[in-house]
């Protein structure tokens, strides 16, 4: 019994010590016996890791941007970044071009998404790649096969990434506006769709009963995140005020949230979302138009301290106005990750008021930015005739 007992605690310790170990040593331990590597690939063994206690000094930055080979070809780039408290950013393994996502255009309109469950997506319009940073595993999502009636287009509004936990399920959502073809929009003819990507199925699906009076997702660099188990997009409501449109994964519903009176108009200045002390963050910042006066406006960050509550909106910063294009990300919960006019990666510390100007740039409008902690999730298969998990 005394021998049993020892062995059980060994084989725990043993755990313990292996949940410390970033992806890269856990990985090359698989090769030691078969039993470690069943362990280690054992979902409660990678949960345990996805949920391990973590530090600051274990988040990392993803940087993705576009760069132009030709007149007629872009592609894009992953780079892996790690930074000190002196506000600059490091690589700590060799950048990865994106397989799948090489365009005619600068990837303007792509959208990064996650992490999710150890999970994230690059989705520009056509295409939807699924990858692990840490495992550098890979699965292109099979196209939405849904088309629309002759004499009509389909425009994607909005495209969101998420977990459902009560199916155990990642899905991937797509917005849509189907309207009559060119020289013009009509109105009246608008019709709003939604269709839902299942990995469980491998299969997409329209939704039923969508609502028509939808607000329109607004889109920007940094105008979506996932977060307590939903979608959220800033979106344009009626008379151009700006709201928050949520979708919950697992109820596959919609709502709105409110953003704060003073930050809530279209036309002016610009927006974006994310998430900075465990809460939903709203930055609004200068707008870029000539013709506004971007000197005259301050970027402000607010923070809704309790979710879906209007009233626990409050501001946690005022900056003055920065030379930026868009914001990207929030790092550690304290510095703020920037694309600059010029088309570089900036950073901003707002208590020390401090600006630095990093060595990465890419095409102009493309730069995003995710903040990320190792994990060991795996990318579920395919049907047999889909595309499958590959590797960078």
């Amino acid at each position: 019994m005394v021998h049993g007992i020892m062995k059980k605690l060994l084989e725990d310790v043993f755990i313990y010590i292996l949940l410390k170990l970033p992806v890269k040593s856990i990985m090359r331990f698989k090769c030691i016996s078969k039993t470690w590597y069943i362990l280690m690939q054992s979902s409660t063994f990678i949960n345990l890791h996805l949920n391990r206690s973590t530090k600051a000094k274990d988040e990392l930055i993803l940087f993705k941007r576009s760069f132009q080979e030709d007149p007629f070809q872009h592609k894009t780039i992953l780079s892996f970044l790690f930074g000190v408290d002196d506000g600059y950013l490091y690589p700590v393994s060799p950048d990865l071009d994106v397989p799948y996502l090489e365009s005619t255009f600068s990837s303007t309109y792509d959208q990064f998404i996650g992490p999710c469950q150890g999970l994230i997506a690059l989705i520009n319009i056509v295409d939807t790649v699924l990858f692990n940073p840490a495992t550098r595993n890979y699965r292109l999502v099979p196209p939405c096969p849904f088309g629309v009636p002759q004499g009509f287009r389909r425009y994607v509004d909005g495209v969101g990434f998420g977990f459902d936990s009560i199916a155990n399920d990642y899905k991937v959502i797509r917005i849509s506006e189907v309207y009559n073809d060119p020289p013009y929009r009509d109105p009246f003819t608008r019709e709003v769709k939604v269709e839902v990507y299942d990995m469980s199925t491998d299969s997409w699906r329209e939704m039923e009963h969508v609502n028509q009076e939808m607000p329109r997702v607004y889109w920007a660099p940094c105008s979506l995140v996932f977060y307590n188990s939903a979608c959220h997009w800033l979106a344009i409501a009626p008379k151009d005020k700006m709201t928050i449109l949520c979708f919950d994964m697992s109820t596959e519903t919609f709502n709105n949230i409110n953003m704060p009176n003073t930050c809530n108009s279209y036309n002016g200045p610009c927006y974006g979302l994310v998430v900075l002390d465990e809460s939903i963050t709203m930055i609004r910042y200068p707008n870029t138009n000539p013709e506004y006066d971007a000197a005259q406006d301050l970027m402000q960050i607010w923070i809704m301290k309790r979710y879906g509550v209007y009233e626990s909106w409050i501001k946690k910063y005022t900056i003055r106005p920065l030379p930026i294009e868009s914001p990207l990300a929030i790092w550690k919960d304290r510095m703020m990750l920037l694309q600059s006019r010029k088309c570089f990666l900036i950073s901003y510390d707002p208590k020390f008021d401090k600006v630095k100007e990093l060595y990465l740039h890419g095409c102009p409008r493309s730069l995003r930015a995710i903040s990320y902690r190792e994990s060991l999730i795996q990318i579920p298969c395919g049907s047999e005739n889909s595309t499958q998990v590959q590797k960078f």
